[in-house]
């Protein structure tokens, strides 16, 4: 398999391979995730089980599509009872895919996070790893994590990282490169991360991380910038073409990802991950785009 290094080049290599995912859609109401799941239906990639309330589904948007046989209303009234069906479609295996509609983020992690009917096996950690595909950068980026992790330990930073190469190896990136990134290329012992980031050095060393190129700390200069880079005259492998970056902290990746997407016109996909089926969950202001990228990504890892 080639690698993939657009969004669209994602999307022709789901379509190509012709192979339907099954998606359970918690509380399906609004329009721009029905719109994102019609997408998605229409370009063969996904059979869409839409549970809520029945009356605000089936909308003009959905008529217009003549109720596909590849979409199926199921009525629950009640964002919890549509959040709690949609899990245990995902858990019992009826589905290969969640996504989160119109519900609360904290409802929907209290459902996929229960011990005995979520979707985290004991030990994993969760953490939500995004691929953005930025007009100045020469293929797709994935980065972790701007949403779940606030601080991460180096038990979750190492999980990160692992979670991020099988998504870019599932992408067809045969040897990822990773960028820790930080404000400078100095490992500065005060800062309280720092120690991490050189743990995880020794680690991919030993071979911990598989065949992958690891460095950092490192500025976004030198990861994703090989001009810029080059000027600063610091020898590094991933210089100016990193496939991976992971932040110090979620407020970072936030900030950079919003950054991009609002002064830029970068485009988003993303996804929970440590779970055992992937999980859509974007925000409520998300674009259509945003939204069917991330189900494409999950269509990828399902």
């Amino acid at each position: 398999m080639e690698s993939i290094s657009s969004f669209a080049e994602l999307t022709a290599h789901l379509t190509s391979v012709n192979c339907r995912k099954r998606m359970a859609v918690a509380n399906a109401v609004d329009s721009h995730t029905l719109e994102a799941v019609l997408q998605a239906v229409d370009l063969g990639i996904v059979e869409a089980f839409l549970i809520g309330d029945v009356a605000s589904i089936e909308s003009p948007l959905l008529f217009e599509h003549n109720l596909s046989p590849f979409i199926h209303i199921i009525d629950r009234p009640e964002v919890l009872d549509a959040t709690l069906e949609a899990v245990r479609m995902v858990k019992s295996g009826e589905a290969d895919i969640l996504m989160k509609g119109l519900v609360n983020t904290d409802v929907l992690l209290r459902a996929i996070l229960d011990k005995e009917k979520g979707l985290l096996p004991p030990g994993n950690v969760l953490t939500y790893n995004a691929a953005m595909e930025i007009p100045k950068y020469h293929k797709l980026l994935f980065f972790s994590d701007p949403v779940v992790i606030p601080s991460p330990s180096l038990v979750q930073r190492t999980a990160m990282i692992k979670y991020a190469i099988t998504t870019a190896q599932k992408f067809g990136i045969v040897k990822p490169k990773i960028a820790l990134i930080h404000a400078t290329e100095v490992a500065n012992p005060k800062i309280h991360y720092m120690q991490d980031y050189l743990d995880i050095k020794e680690m991919w060393r030993n071979g911990d991380f598989g065949d992958v190129i690891l460095d950092g700390p490192l500025d976004i200069f030198l990861a994703l910038d090989k001009e810029a880079g080059a000027i600063k005259n610091i020898p590094t492998p991933v210089l100016g073409d990193a496939d991976i970056i992971i932040f110090p902290n979620f407020e970072c990746a936030n900030t950079f990802y919003k950054g991009l997407s609002l002064f830029a016109g970068a485009e988003m996909g993303g996804l929970l991950q440590g779970l055992n089926n992937p999980v859509v969950l974007t925000s409520r202001s998300e674009s259509v785009k945003s939204k069917f990228y991330s189900i494409a990504m999950a269509c990828v890892l399902a």
